[in-house]
């Protein structure tokens, strides 16, 4: 997935940095890219370089989400969402960021499974899950969220190219391609 993008000039935005080990290997991997790594604890992060920004963002609040990534105008071609994994912060990472994912961008979940397999991840959340949620889409069902904006459903459903699951020994992660 990442190959043809390893040489170029790209944003990426890592929701869920916590120490930073994921955006330094992303900073040596994408040598010419810029690295943005996201976290609800920002002072965690361990690695400096003028490439890599680390910043705060809470991926369960909408108002964080505005503040600290909408608001900087920038797009990226990858997004890898491995926050809280909570039910209603999954959805609401996708559903707001991927209008900033650029045409042809790759929007990745991380652990996409643990709502379902975590009760500590959907407590006090309204399901559908999101994993739910991208397979109704695949199956060209309609489905509804409280997570989720009209606007937003509606872009996304009109831009998304491809939607992939993949299992590891562990957990899953969706990939999402779009248009």
């Amino acid at each position: 997935y990442f190959k043809n993008l390893q040489k170029q000039n790209i944003n990426v935005l890592e929701i869920g940095s916590f120490y930073g080990s994921a955006s330094a290997a992303l900073f040596f991997y994408f040598k010419n890219s810029k690295i943005f790594g996201a976290d609800i604890n920002p002072d965690m992060f361990k690695y400096l370089s003028k490439r890599i920004t680390s910043f705060y963002v809470d991926s369960g609040s909408r108002i964080s989400i505005d503040e600290h990534i909408l608001k900087k105008n920038l797009k990226y071609k990858i997004i890898i969402e491995d926050a809280s994994h909570r039910l209603k912060d999954q959805i609401i990472s996708l559903f707001m960021l991927f209008e900033i994912l650029e045409s042809g961008g790759i929007f990745i979940i991380e652990e996409i499974d643990f709502p379902e397999k975590r009760e500590d991840m959907r407590i006090g959340q309204q399901k559908p899950d999101l994993k739910t949620i991208l397979n109704k889409i695949i199956a060209k069902e309609d489905f509804q969220s409280e997570y989720i904006l009209d606007n937003e459903k509606e872009y996304f459903l009109s831009h998304f190219k491809e939607i992939s699951f993949f299992k590891g020994n562990f957990n899953e992660i969706a990939i999402i391609r779009k248009k």
